[in-house]
């Protein structure tokens, strides 16, 4: 009996680790280095960090909260009126963290300084924007040629994301990448929202990041 339950120990760290690992596959490694920052390009440095490919979708927000409901067959939409609060715990208990704005940035513009994700010239058939007339966010990853250079889906679009700053008053959390309901002047790799961040919206989800 001790040997069979020492193998159904190992059988369940191997499934364990297993898990965690898709986890981790579904993070894109941000490399450290210098790079552009803000619409005035000032020259900034970060190291290493990892950030979800993906916003949090409603399939992963409900293992972690199962009382979260959403429509059936939007599964694989992001997680929407979630406060900032709530997003924090969230990534707090998958071992990550929110994104600082630095971090949002690079990965979603990458070293060049870039204005939208793929280059300097919008273009409405990469991106979940107003100009796309959807009216609502749509599955993740939706827009293959909107990805940044880093191969992160959504940094622009679909819905704004919560990140780890305040503004100047302490009053708001801001929040990057523009939504669905927003055109290309605040879909931008530098556009900055705020919201008071015990709000919540249909236009605001998140994803997480975490230190390498």
């Amino acid at each position: 009996m001790k040997v069979v339950s020492f193998f159904a120990v190992i059988v369940v760290l191997f499934f364990s680790n297993i898990s965690i690992a898709a986890d981790d596959d579904d993070m894109v490694l941000i490399p450290g280095g210098k790079f552009l920052f803000g619409e005035d390009k000032k020259k900034i440095e970060l190291g290493d960090f990892y950030i979800d490919k993906y916003e949090v979708t409603n399939a992963q927000y409900k293992k972690f909260r199962s009382e979260h409901t959403f429509p059936a067959g939007k599964e694989d939409f992001p997680v929407v009126e979630i406060s900032y609060f709530d997003a924090e715990k969230y990534c707090k208990d998958a071992g990550k963290r929110i994104p600082k704005p630095e971090e949002w940035e690079k990965a979603a513009r990458g070293a060049d300084g870039r204005i939208y994700p793929w280059g300097d010239k919008f273009d409405s058939k990469r991106i979940n924007s107003i100009e796309a007339a959807k009216d609502a966010p749509v599955k993740v990853g939706s827009f293959e040629r909107g990805k940044s250079p880093y191969g992160v889906y959504d940094m622009v679009g679909n819905v704004s994301e919560w990140t780890d700053a305040w503004d100047s008053k302490k009053q708001y959390r801001i929040t990057r990448g523009g939504s669905y309901f927003d055109g290309a002047d605040l879909n931008k790799t530098t556009s900055t929202l705020m919201s008071i961040p015990d709000d919540i919206h249909e236009y605001i989800g998140f994803r997480c990041a975490k230190s390498k």
